[in-house]
């Protein structure tokens, strides 16, 4: 998978680019030279700086040329070294606490886990699903927006209530009370029982598993703060720390290695850029079991906002044929 619209994939254009300057003007050179000075071609001696086949121009030199040579691959090679280094200090800048979203990503023989240090709200654009949900103190409402939605599934800490959508009806109220403290989600389905739409509310202290199937879930155009840890699957032996894992989102071309015994974990951060589901990987060989180190992470928009404007102000004017105006 292609990291593309990060810092190593930019970092990657600049060299190519700097490469093919590079490679043009040295083969230019060297194929005029190869068809100039070729065998057979009798050297003109009228030239001053003649180049005679097999004969090496020791009487004579060209001063500014030769400081070319040193000074124009000096130049270069600071110049990429710039580039390379300061793309380095991006990737290790680590945000405020109080202006990223944090996750505790532990790596266990063989599964993730994701703890979340603090809570988030999500849910699917409405203007994409023909869905919306909106879920007060003491109510639950949701509007259908001309959907096939026909079934509502409320999970509440693991418990899961069905209500009937009213068909007839573009919204449904529900008397429900909503806690912030415990796990929530709602889950809107069609007739074939086709999911249409998803809201979830993440409490703090939250955690998903890759062991049961469940994937990482962050906020898109955020800067995400994963603090990695490794630890053993079995605890009972305090002599045993763990392996040695990498979590590895090639997305984005961040990864970061688990160190067992490390107890303030380390640190890996990146801005995803748009909605969706995507791989993540262990980079660090961890056992027989390795290839179970796999996993997937949803990048969703905040309940009430969206991953991109131009796509949204797009798909509302379709919604109403208009180009323009207040929605």
């Amino acid at each position: 998978m292609i990291a593309e619209d990060t810092v190593f994939s930019l970092l990657y254009d600049k060299f190519m680019f700097w490469s093919d300057i590079v490679g043009i003007l040295t083969f230019g050179v060297l194929l005029y030279a190869v068809y100039r000075y070729r065998d057979g071609v009798e050297p003109d001696t009228t030239e001053k700086d003649h180049i005679e086949v097999g004969s090496f121009p020791v009487d004579r030199h060209n001063t500014r040329l030769e400081i070319a040579f040193y000074v124009v691959p000096t130049i270069l090679v600071v110049w990429l070294t710039i580039l390379a280094t300061s793309s380095s200090s991006i990737v290790w800048v680590i945000p405020p606490q109080d202006e990223a979203f944090d996750v505790e990503v532990v790596g266990k023989q063989w599964f993730w886990e994701f703890d979340y240090v603090e809570e988030l709200t999500w849910e699917d654009d409405p203007r994409i699903t023909h869905v919306n949900v909106e879920w007060f103190s003491s109510s639950l409402t949701i509007d259908t927006l001309g959907s096939a939605a026909v079934n509502a599934t409320v999970n509440q800490d693991g418990v899961l209530t069905d209500y009937a959508i009213d068909s007839a009806s573009d919204s449904t109220s529900i008397v429900l009370a909503h806690n912030s403290s415990i796990y929530q989600s709602v889950k809107v389905t069609d007739a074939d029982g086709h999911l249409l739409h998803t809201w979830e509310h993440l409490p703090v202290g939250h955690q998903f598993s890759s062991a049961a199937d469940e994937h990482l879930v962050v906020p898109c155009d955020e800067d995400i703060v994963l603090t990695l840890f490794s630890r053993p699957h079995d605890e009972s032996n305090p002599a045993y720390a763990g392996v040695q894992h990498a979590f590895w989102l090639p997305q984005w071309g961040a990864k970061e290695d688990l160190v067992p015994g490390l107890e303030g974990g380390t640190v890996m951060t990146f801005e995803p850029d748009r909605i969706g589901t995507f791989d993540i990987r262990c980079a660090e060989y961890c056992g027989l079991s390795h290839a179970k180190m796999v996993g997937y992470i949803d990048i969703v928009a905040r309940d009430g906002a969206d991953c991109d404007k131009d796509v949204g102000i797009k798909l509302l004017d379709e919604s109403d044929g208009s180009s323009g105006g207040e929605h």
